[in-house]
């Protein structure tokens, strides 16, 4: 049986590893792999299994086996953080490394006095409480006075205080350091971005190829708006979205309906602007929110 192995870049270094703990017939992506929605499928097509490391499944492909990847954290001291939260009624989200330990954390708190809510979400996510860069649907008519993420980074946290309108804290379970979020200038960037496009006339629609986020239907809507509102508009098919596959194309601007995060981390890298779907609408004056894009 031939496995193929597929790794995110933090795991890579461990490749040989982890590749002899599965045998000798095994061929490794070399591909890049951002997260649960990537998967490899020209190798899918040459094994008889894929093994996709380090993210939970989002997708049902038969053949492909997600293995994630926890980190074990301390539940005392991240209580012990989230006990200088002057709220009491909190709502817990994190990511896939750090989810599973979020019930434990749940019971730690209510007997310290919390009310807490710990939801699942849509069926793109696995766990209670687990967010995406593109899915904070476990936060969805959230009844929370206040959000807690517990993680690294604040970019998920972020994105749960732009989705919600709530104040998020943010708490890293390495460190044990508590942050309460701030997403103004997140808001401020998003719509500079959009003002750059207005009196632009040519739209590129980006649709990813990649599995998990391949949004083909979405992407002919939103050419059938730019048409109706006068712009020339073409969809266009790429795999991994870089300014080098950009930098010959004749539009103004681009709308991206892959992964969110290219709009909204990799903005800067692009040379010219790169903004959501949501984005996209509320230039055209097709909703009065530029809210956040969000993949079901």
């Amino acid at each position: 049986m031939r496995i193929g192995v597929q790794l995110p870049n933090g795991l890579k270094k461990r490749a040989i590893e982890i590749c002899e703990e599965l045998g000798s017939d095994v061929i490794l992506s070399g591909e890049s792999c951002f997260g649960a929605c990537d998967l490899d499928l020209s190798l899918l097509t040459d094994v008889d299994f894929l093994y996709h490391y380090a993210h939970t499944r989002i997708l049902k492909f038969g053949r492909v086996i997600y293995v994630p990847y926890f980190v074990d954290y301390d539940l005392e001291k991240v209580a012990d953080s989230i006990k200088k939260i002057s709220e009491r009624d909190l709502a817990l989200i994190s990511t896939a490394q750090y989810c599973h330990k979020l019930p434990e954390l749940k019971e730690l708190l209510q007997n310290l006095g919390f009310k807490v809510e710990l939801k699942k979400g849509s069926e793109r996510v696995e766990y209670a409480g687990q967010v995406l860069g593109c899915n904070y649907s476990v936060l969805r008519d959230s009844n929370a006075k206040a959000i807690v993420f517990i993680g690294d980074g604040l970019f998920h946290a972020i994105g749960a205080s732009f989705y919600t309108g709530k104040k998020v804290y943010a708490v890293n379970p390495i460190n044990f350091e508590l942050i309460e979020v701030d997403s103004s200038d997140f808001l401020r960037t998003r719509y500079l971005q959009i003002s750059k496009c207005v009196g632009l006339s040519k739209v590129g629609i980006i649709v990813s190829t990649k599995p998990g986020q391949k949004r083909l239907n979405l992407a002919e809507e939103l050419k059938k708006m730019a048409i109706k509102s006068g712009l020339k508009a073409i969809i266009i098919y790429i795999n991994e979205i870089t300014p080098e596959k950009l930098e010959n194309l004749p539009f103004d601007f681009y709308v991206n309906t892959a992964c969110p995060r290219i709009s909204y981390d990799d903005f800067k890298r692009f040379k010219k602007p790169i903004i959501t779907p949501t984005e996209f609408e509320y230039l055209l004056k097709l909703r009065e929110d530029i809210g956040i894009d969000e993949i079901e």
